[in-house]
This record gives C-alpha cells, structure tokens and sequence, in this order.
C-alpha cells in the first residue's frame, strides 16, 4: 500500500465523525471511503492495521460483496454493493487524461492548496495538499509506485492514483479564492510534464 497510515487514520477518523465512512468488501478488495476519497485494497493484500483502523470505529467489517455506511451515533446502514463509483481499478484502467502534480502549493489562511496540470491540455487543477500528502512511498514494501494521477474525463473531477494491489481516489476543489485562481491562470504557458524539479 503507497498511503500513509497515520494520515489515512485521520481520513477514517473524520469520515466517520462527520459525513460518515462507507466500507465495502467489493470488487475483489477492501473498500474505505469518505466523502471525498476512496482508497480500495486487493483481497490478500490488505493491511492489519488498515483493518483494525476500520474495526476500531465501525466495529465491524462487511462480509464478501456487502458494504456498508457507519457514522457516530448512528446504527450502522448497509448499501447496495454495487455502485461503480467504488471500482477504482475498473474506473483507473477507463481513465484518459494524465495530470503533472507541480510544484506549486498555495498557502492561504484556511487551506492548504497544491496546482496540479492536465498533461495534454496544460490546464490547471487545484487540490487540497491533504490529498497529495497521503501519497507515501516509503509504505510500499514490495509493491510498485503508484501510476497517477489520472481522471475519466478532461474535467478531473475526480483524480486517480493505482498500483499492483491498492488505489486511491479523491475529489478535486470545485472553486478557489481569488489568488489562487489567479497564479494558475498564469501557469499554463509551463508544461511542467516536461520539466525537472
């Protein structure tokens, strides 16, 4: 797995206190999912202590080809398994456009922004640096670095990192305050797919 335990620990954390955390065995794997992000893992593959991070809120996990939404203070709902939105295997072999993460983060006083470009078009995408954080390849052990980012549509909406035995998905930001918008409004004349940094 290339993600960050302590990290993916807070996402659990805060999923289920707040929007509530999906939990899937589905296709072929183990299945954690936020509002904003999804991570799946390969049946055979998934870590001790990302089940136990699980368990330690959800008490529980679900049986083969179940899923299911737990939220604090609420009875555990389970849902229909098969929603397309969780297959980031299926969804990252169907993606069509590369993106250059960059070496630009914008630090306002709320947020925590990183530019990320769409390598065909060189148009730029702003996501919270949390989500590109995650990212550890010191976690590998003997898998390969993840390929990544990539989306399904020239949008990239959603954004996709994939490796022999996990995946991990996550939303980018809708809008961004006004200096933001403005510094990557004069980044694309940069292919940063092309430079070294």
């Amino acid at each position: 797995m290339f993600l960050n335990k302590t990290l993916l620990k807070k996402f659990i954390k805060s999923s289920f206190k707040w929007e509530g955390l999906t939990v899937g065995r589905i296709y072929g794997g183990l299945v954690v999912a936020g509002g904003t992000w999804i991570v799946w893992t390969q049946d055979g593959y998934i870590p001790n202590w990302l089940k136990a991070a699980v368990m330690e809120y959800t008490g529980e996990l679900p049986k083969q080809e179940c899923a299911f939404k737990a939220k604090k203070d609420e009875p555990i709902q389970y849902k229909i398994a098969n929603n397309g939105l969780y297959d980031l295997p299926g969804m990252f072999r169907q993606c069509k456009f590369a993106y250059t993460v960059t070496p630009i983060v914008v630090n306002s006083k709320h947020s925590c922004i990183r530019i990320i470009q769409q390598n065909s078009t060189l148009s730029m995408l702003a996501i919270q640096e949390k989500y590109y954080e995650m990212i550890d390849l010191s976690e590998l052990g003997e898998e390969n670095a993840p390929a990544g980012p990539s989306s399904l549509n020239k949008d990239g909406n959603m954004l996709i990192y994939k490796n022999e035995h996990s995946a991990y998905a996550f939303l980018t930001m809708d809008g961004t305050d006004d200096i933001t918008r403005k510094i990557m409004e004069h980044m694309d004349s940069i292919n940063f797919s092309e430079e070294r940094f």
